[in-house]
């Protein structure tokens, strides 16, 4: 699609796996994610099955995994005092191949960054449709004009909101939070977990 430009906004693993796919058959594709570089961290992102190999095979990037893949870890239920329940396998929690998001992230910038351009710490801040296409005005870069514009910008997308209104109109909060954070210390090799009705918490290391 020689010509056709694309915007994505959000530079994790949706936009830069997008953008892969997307230059690869001729599409000029800008990626805009407002974080002043490629974020790490995250949870873990897990692979398995034929389908899962066949598509990363297909998008070039299955060696390039591999090669950074973590391994899943035992993880031990325990009860409230801290006696064992039970231990899920590192090969069901993990899947085939386990890769940190940073790393998966890092993997598809690698393959578009030569092919695609990438705009951070910059912000979407309006979509007005006209018959030439997108016009799309940013926090700090001028405005510009695309064909197509792709939100992949995460839960609370910005693009979503930016396009059908408030997230409010279209989300129920059901009460529950996640957070995944980092610390330091040495934890070993096996992940413990607690969980009781309305709250889990669970602690480890890498393989």
């Amino acid at each position: 699609m020689k010509n056709t430009n694309v915007l994505i906004s959000g530079a994790s693993i949706g936009g830069p796996a997008l953008a892969l796919m997307l230059s690869r058959y001729g599409f000029n594709v800008t990626v805009v994610e407002k974080a002043p570089s490629l974020r790490p961290g995250g949870q873990a992102v897990d692979f398995k099955g034929h389908t899962h190999r066949t598509v990363l095979t297909r998008m070039g990037v299955l060696k390039d995994i591999e090669a950074l893949q973590t391994g899943g870890s035992d993880q031990v239920i325990v009860d409230a005092d801290g006696h064992k329940l039970t231990v899920i396998p590192g090969e069901f929690t993990g899947g085939e191949i386990e890769i940190k998001r940073g790393d998966l992230s890092r993997v598809f910038y690698d393959k578009t960054a030569a092919s695609c351009e990438y705009v951070f710490g910059d912000s979407i801040t309006s979509l007005t449709e006209t018959p030439s296409g997108v016009h799309v005005t940013f926090e700090r870069s001028a405005p510009r004009t695309f064909d197509l514009v792709v939100g992949a910008d995460g839960i609370h997308s910005n693009v979503r909101r930016l396009a059908f209104g408030p997230e409010a109109d279209y989300v129920k909060h059901l009460g529950y939070y996640y957070a995944l954070v980092g610390v330091d210390g040495d934890f070993g090799t096996v992940s413990k977990m607690y969980n009781e009705p309305g709250r889990m918490a669970a602690v480890g290391g890498p393989k």
